[in-house]
């Protein structure tokens, strides 16, 4: 049989579209000229803040969507029913595959991918498979962005349904190493896979920003230092421990600098940043900003140094590389799959929660910045080199040609 390319029409399944990394990623692949005759479906939830984004960012004319209504956790404001609704997941479950079996019976694909930004638990992504294998759908792919999330309840059954999950894959993309490593240890889904599951590194889009355009959300008085955090309001992503750090310098040193916090995140997450603000006393010295819907480059092109400071895992860390990419010098902590492309020759790098030494590093700031600039360079070369979206696309593209032609 002679092989064939693959043909035009992909669907991508996502249940949570934010302003973050997935999204990115998604953006990315839509837009790139590799996959220009392609026709895009994306399958998602109502209630998503990056809706308008991804519109506003890629060309309609390959691209539509279809929505359903998922059932979060977020739509219970009563405390009996949000432990109820714990108790009744793997029903809600069943739910979700009844509801995507008629959803992705109107839609014809060549591939069908499920973005997950995190595993572990009863998703959207993991119903749209089990719906597809119920159909007798074929070139079924899993793009896993995040690390193993372990659930509250029902573990032992939500890795009884990854081995089926594994089974029924055609396809199973990670990444970064760190993310395929925390899914491998925590879940049985690598085990039942068929085939040899692939690492493609996330890639930013390379594109000229010749002039600083100054947002008015991140103005600030001539010659004060801009710090910038461009991430979720999560306490896992370490902004309070900047706003710690920071409080450890005398005022005169604070003077100098001014904080901005870029993110959306849930009402008490916001509150809890903000109090631990006004208990320091650091409200003239900090801005908290919703994400701007603007050119993330835009953005990080406004700040003179940038932190990214998750405590836990990060599966790569867009922000980190667009920064690297414009010579904004970075400082990161060491979890995930940002020590793939960070390292002290490029980058700051800082063990989590680790306050003293973001205070070292604010003073250190303050006498050699020329030596953190010098590092970013270094890292602008690697990822023009390494992990830019051309490079990521032609990657996916290739690896959808070979699983596409598998299945014939």
């Amino acid at each position: 049989m002679v092989k064939q390319s693959y043909q035009e029409n992909i669907t991508i399944v996502m249940e949570n579209l934010e302003y973050g990394g997935a999204t990115t990623h998604l953006i990315s692949l839509i837009n790139n000229k590799r996959f220009k005759k392609n026709k895009f479906t994306i399958i998602t939830n109502k209630n998503n803040f990056a809706t308008k984004n991804i519109l506003n960012s890629c060309d309609m004319k390959n691209l539509r969507f279809i929505y359903y209504h998922s059932f979060n956790l977020n739509h219970f404001k009563n405390i009996f029913l949000k432990s109820l609704f714990f108790f009744v997941k793997p029903f809600l479950f069943l739910i979700s595959i009844i509801q995507m079996l008629f959803v992705i019976k109107k839609v014809k694909f060549d591939i069908i991918l499920a973005n997950c930004g995190g595993y572990g638990d009863f998703r959207t992504e993991m119903a749209c498979i089990f719906a597809c294998k119920l159909l007798g759908k074929k070139n079924l792919h899993l793009l896993i962005h995040h690390s193993y999330t372990k659930p509250k309840l029902w573990s032992y059954l939500i890795d009884f349904l990854n081995l089926f999950i594994g089974r029924f894959l055609d396809g199973l993309i990670f990444v970064s190493f760190a993310t395929k490593k925390s899914i491998e240890f925590n879940t049985r889904l690598l085990d039942s896979f068929r085939y040899q599951a692939s690492v493609i590194h996330n890639g930013i889009h390379l594109r000229k920003i010749k002039k600083v355009k100054k947002l008015k959300n991140l103005s600030t008085k001539k010659n004060l230092i801009k710090i910038g955090m461009l991430s979720r309001i999560e306490r896992y992503k370490g902004q309070v421990d900047l706003i710690k750090g920071f409080s450890k310098l005398p005022d005169k040193k604070k003077s100098k600098y001014k904080i901005f916090f870029v993110g959306n995140g849930e009402k008490k997450e916001l509150t809890h940043l903000k109090n631990m603000v006004s208990k320091l006393r650091l409200k003239k010295y900090v801005k908290i900003v919703k994400y701007i819907n603007k050119d993330s480059l835009l953005i990080i092109k406004n700040f003179d140094l940038l932190f990214s400071l998750t405590r836990d895992f990060e599966g790569f860390g867009y922000s980190i590389a667009e920064a690297l990419y414009l010579g904004v010098p970075v400082v990161s902590t060491k979890v995930g799959g940002v020590t793939e492309f960070l390292n002290t020759k490029n980058a700051t790098l800082i063990k989590p929660k680790d306050i003293n030494s973001i205070k070292k590093i604010l003073v250190e700031f303050l006498i050699k910045r020329k030596n953190f600039k010098y590092k970013s360079l270094n890292g602008k070369k690697l990822i023009i080199k390494k992990f830019n979206s051309d490079l990521m696309t032609s990657k996916f593209y290739d690896y959808f040609k070979k699983t596409y032609n598998r299945n014939l």
